[in-house]
């Protein structure tokens, strides 16, 4: 079997990960990020520092890789190598850059993050390691990164967009504690699957895409449900305590902690007086806002920086005293920077009165406080608005939990559960954030046919609609 380095990394973080990856890929559920995307274009970007580069055909049918690693680094012209592949034993790497120093070669990592991270120090010490036992001379090992204080003016120019960083000293160091590691994931790779429980390791360094899986097997109602409980969760396990039904009412202190594992063994939901004296009092018109943002690790408007959260589409329903509404919206995908349009039809959506209902301000309330800040004759017509906010997020976890809500409090659980009739898997193609980020860059990429483009625009739109008729109705019900 050939321990590829994402393996070993899989490894490392979770032996069952690996065991999974390798015996039942088909258990594995992930969403398509345009995280990936970020990562290309930061690759693509960062390759452009080299221009003299060459690439290795990783992926091209009929070409080996390795063999043509081999051929550039003979070439003494070769100055640098983009996806150098490298194998040892039965352990291969793939290099981001390896740059010609003198009789030498510099490794070089990209990451698409704006600072050195200890998961980054493992896979670079992987790819050190295979490196020097396959006999390449490093004189350097970089990470390359992206610098946070960067702001991009438009005009193609991204000369201080990377940070490079040496991180020999930290790789060197750490070269032992790998091999180890490896020899021992060589030695323990079973045929019959390990025994781990979900904890916080399922989602550090990266988020696992078999967790669901390994929820199904603590439990109807796995432990790991607790929000916020890493510590509970990790004694919960030591005594062989799996299932929230299961745990000594002793065991916990938390408040919330206590009232997710009173409901879930009562079997019912619970809902408090408290939430609709509370939800009452807001005064009208309402107005329930709910932003889209995208952000882009290799900027692309001018006054922009990397990975900044830039905002392309609102909704907003109106409800008058009445109970009569209305509905508002606003979607840019042209391509070009939304942030003016979109805080103008904001101001003049959102009115002069009446409470801003959000779930989660933090975020609507950072974006609105980045736009005020872009854009000085708004800046005061912004803020108003952010003084007018009303987060119904703490109202529902404080007041509100259902056996079915998993431990977590996001709007999509909160009303399957509240109004089951109401369901974002109804929609089209666009069901929460991350699809909604992704069908933004489909869209202004220019790859769509006209026929495409306006089906995910229209998907787009019915998503970021239902975010706020949830709210209003989930306020409705509650206050029925």
């Amino acid at each position: 079997m050939v321990l590829s380095k994402t393996r070993i990394l899989a490894a490392l973080q979770c032996e069952k990960r690996l065991y999974l990856m390798l015996n039942h890929p088909e258990l594995a559920i992930s969403k398509k990020s345009p995280l990936a995307e970020s990562g290309i274009a930061v690759g693509e970007q960062a390759r452009k520092e080299f221009s003299d580069g060459v690439l290795v055909n990783r992926f091209q049918e009929n070409v080996d890789p390795f063999t043509e690693t081999s051929n550039y680094l003979k070439d003494e012209n070769t100055v640098a190598i983009f996806e150098a592949g490298f194998r040892y034993q039965d352990t291969e790497v793939f290099v981001d850059i390896l740059q010609r120093d003198d009789s030498m070669w510099n490794l070089i990592e990209v990451k698409s993050a704006s600072s050195v991270k200890d998961n980054y120090i493992d896979d670079v010490t992987v790819q050190y390691m295979v490196l020097t036992n396959a006999g390449i001379k490093i004189n350097r090992i970089e990470l390359m990164y992206l610098n946070k204080n960067f702001v991009y003016q438009g005009d193609g120019n991204y000369d201080g967009l990377f940070i490079r960083e040496d991180i020999a000293e930290r790789v060197i160091a750490h070269r032992h504690t790998i091999s180890d590691a490896v020899a021992h994931i060589r030695q323990n790779i079973t045929e019959e699957e390990p025994v781990h429980h979900v904890d916080g390791h399922c989602k550090t360094p990266y988020n696992c895409e078999f967790k669901s899986y390994c929820e199904k097997q603590d439990g109807d109602y796995p432990v790991s449900w607790l929000p916020n409980a890493a510590v509970a969760i990790r004694k919960l396990h030591d005594d062989a305590i799996y299932d929230i039904r299961d745990i000594p009412i002793d065991m916990l202190s938390s408040e919330t902690h206590l009232k997710v594992r009173r409901v879930t063994i009562d079997g019912h939901a619970e809902l408090e007086s408290n939430a609709a004296h509370i939800l009452k009092r807001l005064d009208y018109p309402r107005y329930y806002l709910d932003f889209e943002t995208i952000n882009f690790a290799v900027p692309i408007w001018s006054g922009t920086r990397p990975s900044q959260q830039l905002p392309f589409q609102w909704s907003c329903h109106i409800q008058q005293r009445d109970g009569t509404t209305t509905h508002k919206d606003f979607l840019d995908v042209s391509g070009k920077d939304p942030r003016r349009k979109f805080a103008e039809s904001l101001i003049a959506a959102c009115g002069t009165a009446g409470p801003v209902i959000v779930y989660n301000k933090s975020f609507e309330k950072g974006i609105i406080k980045s736009l005020a800040g872009e854009y000085e004759d708004l800046k005061e017509q912004l803020l108003v608005i952010n003084t007018r906010v009303f987060d119904l997020l703490p109202v529902m976890k404080k007041y509100y939990y259902h056996p079915a809500m998993k431990g977590s409090w996001s709007i999509k659980n909160v009303l399957t559960c509240l109004l089951p009739e109401l369901r974002y898997s109804d929609l089209g193609d666009v069901q929460d954030g991350l699809m909604a980020q992704s069908a933004y860059l489909e869209i202004i990429s220019g790859k769509l046919s006209k026929q495409e483009k306006d089906s995910l625009y229209a998907d787009m739109l019915a998503y970021c609609e239902l975010d706020t008729y949830a709210m209003l109705a989930i306020i409705d019900k509650v206050c029925s």
